[in-house]
């Protein structure tokens, strides 16, 4: 797992965190994700809700990211399930949530979810080399590989 150091000085290389890093977002071992895509908007109870991030992402062969919600969000009932960000992912995320609690705002530039890295060994094929479905994704992307 990447630390703050290390991610920092990944993001001075210009890999992971290729556009809109803030530092106010670092961690000890992550980075809080901000949003991107919403002005300000009202997520509705029992509602799915979709975010893309503020940053643009630019993760090398030698790192996977996990996502996570922050706990706050959780705690007011709202839900997501996330895989990893794989190795050679250049683009904006674009995650899913559902609230099941009460309705709140949310607005561009909020922390809503931590991203962490990770080092692994350089994979024969890389994001773009194996699928690359959403590479160089700009906003919301909702649009599965089968449509």
């Amino acid at each position: 797992m990447l630390n703050d150091r290390e991610i920092e000085y990944n993001v001075a290389a210009g890999k992971i965190i290729s556009e809109n890093y803030s530092r106010d977002s670092l961690t000890p071992n992550g980075y809080d994700i901000r949003i991107g895509d919403h002005e300000l908007d009202i997520i509705k109870t029992n509602s799915l809700f979709f975010i893309s991030s503020l940053e643009k992402f630019n993760i090398p062969d030698n790192i996977v990211a996990s996502l996570h919600i922050k706990s706050k969000y959780a705690r007011r009932g709202v839900f997501a399930s996330f895989g990893f960000v794989d190795a050679g992912f250049i683009g904006n995320l674009t995650m899913a949530f559902y609230n099941f609690g009460e309705e709140f705002r949310i607005k561009r530039g909020m922390k809503f979810v931590q991203i962490v890295f990770y080092e692994i060994k350089t994979p024969e094929k890389n994001y773009p080399g194996r699928s690359g479905t959403y590479q160089n994704s700009e906003g919301i992307n909702v649009k599965s590989p089968e449509d």
